[in-house]
């Protein structure tokens, strides 16, 4: 039995929807421009994705190389600072941001300090 082209599409086109990575009504069983858009933006979103992971993780071995522990953090600026870089690295992992007031941005100033603190100082907003 041979493996055709169709059964290829039609095997990604199943995978990726029981990942929930596309939705069956994003296209239809006979047009496959529909099907390349689907599993295209699917693979865009994806490449997004692992970008954040990997942003994510390496704020987070930043910080560790800084601090050494997240108890130190809490040591040396508060369970509170401690909580928020915690929320900084899933900021970063979601491509958002937190907002902070100017006084629980000082206590966590340390972060613009690590070998890329401009970068994820970005996902840092001051409020009033």
């Amino acid at each position: 039995m041979t493996y055709s082209c169709t059964d290829f599409v039609d095997d990604v086109l199943n995978d990726m929807v029981i990942r929930n990575w596309i939705k069956p009504a994003q296209y239809g069983p006979d047009d496959p421009q529909a099907q390349c858009d689907a599993v295209l933006g699917a693979i865009g979103d994806a490449d997004v994705s692992l970008r954040l992971a990997a942003d994510a993780k390496q704020f987070h071995a930043e910080l560790l190389d800084a601090v050494e522990t997240l108890t130190a953090i809490a040591e040396q600026h508060g369970a509170l600072a401690r909580a928020n870089v915690v929320y900084l690295q899933t900021a970063i992992l979601k491509g958002g941001v937190i907002e902070l007031t100017r006084d629980e941005a000082q206590a966590i100033s340390f972060v613009r300090g690590l070998p890329s603190g401009g970068r994820w100082w970005q996902s840092v907003k001051l409020i009033e």
